[in-house]
């Protein structure tokens, strides 16, 4: 059965003011809230109606009606409309992208907390997963007369650095050699790019520095792995959910914790909520993780020259002010693309 525009113009009523109070809506709030021009006992027939339809529930016998999964579903897809941001919220979400931010971790950190800030709900992301970090810059410094400092940058910005061990027949013209040849032969590259014949071409190129060479060698391909292999997901702004009736319930607010703490779990949950180049909403029952399904989380991929450079994921309640999020989710991943395509 289709829905005509009186049950579309209830259902609407319905959802704006189940969002905005948390409370179960009757027919007499809607009549004289809404002022749809029907009186309370049709409207009362109406809700009865979307009821059966499925796109409303009735939690208790005496009381008002909620939206249903398939009700939020109806109004994500055909009645949202477009939330415009205040300038007060845009000139937020510019302030971080303005920043002189070179790392890559630091720019999503910044962005997860504007986006959590904003929604008042919690941010999840999920940082570089394909192999994509290249060597910018590799320098060699002694410390002292036995020690030295590794250091290691990407084009993410992911510093790395590593105190090594100086064989005493080295001096300081032996380590500025070394750090040139290596960045000679390993600036630009990717992990999977730097192949045993790069390798074997640096050994024979500094025969005389075979012992410092196998030490410097594995400890640049074990932290360029663990960059690439940095894929944990981090919530931000988790306490927030506390702020909302749905989470006021220990239990249930323990359950969300713990919930944040199986990274695998949170890893699949954000990346099958994710479709390619779009923003993505999950609705309650629809998530097929049984355990996210009093949430909803709408997703957003982070994408530069076709490769997939992370995930952020807001959760919240299904009681969520869906265009809201969309807005504000969208304007940040747009600024966030535009600023990474000039760091890569």
């Amino acid at each position: 059965m289709m829905l005509d525009e009186r049950k579309i113009k209830i259902l609407a009523a319905v959802i704006h003011d189940y969002i905005a109070t948390a409370e179960p809506i009757g027919s007499r709030t809607i009549a004289r809230k809404y002022r749809i021009g029907i009186s309370p006992a049709t409207i009362r027939n109406e809700m009865a109606d979307l009821e059966e339809l499925g796109y409303l529930s009735q939690p208790h016998t005496s009381a008002g009606r909620v939206p249903s999964h398939k009700g939020y579903r109806f109004y994500v897809d055909f009645l949202m409309p477009v939330k415009k941001l205040s300038d007060t919220e845009q000139a937020l979400i510019r302030r971080i992208f303005n920043k002189r931010v070179n790392e890559l971790e630091q720019l999503v950190r910044e962005a997860a907390r504007v986006i959590s800030t904003l929604t008042s709900y919690t941010t999840l992301t999920i940082g570089p997963q394909l192999k994509t970090s290249r060597l910018k810059h590799i320098n060699v410094n002694r410390i002292d007369e036995t020690k030295g400092l590794l250091l290691m940058v990407t084009n993410y910005g992911t510093v790395s650095h590593n105190i090594i061990e100086i064989p005493q027949n080295l001096n300081d013209s032996d380590l500025v050699r070394i750090s040139n040849v290596l960045n000679a032969n390993l600036q630009g590259k990717t992990l999977v790019e730097i192949t045993s014949d790069i390798i074997d071409s640096i050994k024979n190129e500094m025969i005389e520095y075979d012992e410092i060479l196998n030490i410097l060698l594995e400890i640049l391909l074990e932290n360029l792995d663990d960059v690439d292999e940095s894929g944990n997901v981090v919530s931000t702004g988790s306490s927030k959910m506390l702020d909302y009736p749905e989470f006021q319930d220990v239990e249930k607010a323990k359950n969300f914790f713990s919930l944040l703490e199986q990274n695998d779990l949170m890893t699949k949950v954000l990346k099958t909520s994710m479709k390619p180049d779009s923003i993505n909403i999950t609705i309650g029952s629809e998530n097929p993780f049984i355990e996210f399904q009093d949430f909803s989380i709408v997703t957003s991929n982070i994408r530069v020259d076709d490769k997939d450079l992370g995930v952020f994921g807001i959760l919240g309640p299904t009681r969520m002010e869906y265009s809201r999020v969309v807005s504000i989710l969208e304007q940040v991943t747009n600024y966030l693309t535009k600023t990474l395509s000039t760091m890569l």
